[in-house]
């Protein structure tokens, strides 16, 4: 059975942080085993992604052979999921509403921890993993869900542990997707 893309846009508001968190998350679900078929592209500039090939970054994140895509219009159009690390662009998502693109948008630091939460639970059948995770995330949001993390606001760009922890999050995201696959 082919699944339908489920399209995470990442709008951080931090850009370098944007393109090397979403080559992160691009690498965590690059999985034949994951629930969803994930398309993640960045909410950045094409000459800013270019830009990261020049960024200071600890030689095991520029080891990473995902590739940061930018979103095209059809991309937006599509989004399931919008996410952020260092917080949401505000500025981005206020654009994306006004395009009419309802995606839940969360600080995907955050959100792991509800999510995991949720998969050790019985899923319906009648769901599919991608409304599961769509659904977490607006209820996430409505209960007063954070925008910030406090790790990740941190910004150190040239400390290793920075990367660990959004390294670490995007895998403990890609393993709660894993665990919806019937």
């Amino acid at each position: 059975m082919e699944l339908e893309p489920f399209v995470i846009l990442v709008a951080d508001r931090d850009a370098t942080v944007g393109v090397i968190s979403s080559m992160l998350l691009s690498s965590a679900l690059a999985s034949e085993l994951s629930a969803i078929q994930a398309k993640v592209r960045v909410l950045v500039a094409p000459e800013i992604i270019a830009l990261s090939d020049e960024i200071e970054l600890p030689e095991e994140v520029r080891k990473i052979e995902e590739q940061a895509l930018g979103a095209t219009r059809a991309d937006v159009a599509d989004a399931n999921l919008i996410v952020a690390f260092s917080g949401l662009d505000v500025q981005k998502l206020q654009e994306l509403r006004e395009l009419g693109i309802v995606a839940p948008a969360v600080n995907l630091c955050q959100f792991v921890d509800n999510l995991e939460g949720l998969t050790h639970t019985s899923l319906s059948t009648q769901l599919n993993a991608g409304d599961v995770i769509v659904g977490a995330a607006l209820q996430f949001g409505f209960s007063g869900g954070l925008s910030t993390c406090n790790i990740c606001e941190a910004k150190e760009h040239g400390n290793m542990n920075y990367w660990i922890n959004i390294a670490d999050t995007c895998s403990r995201f890609a393993q709660s997707v894993q665990k919806m696959r019937s």
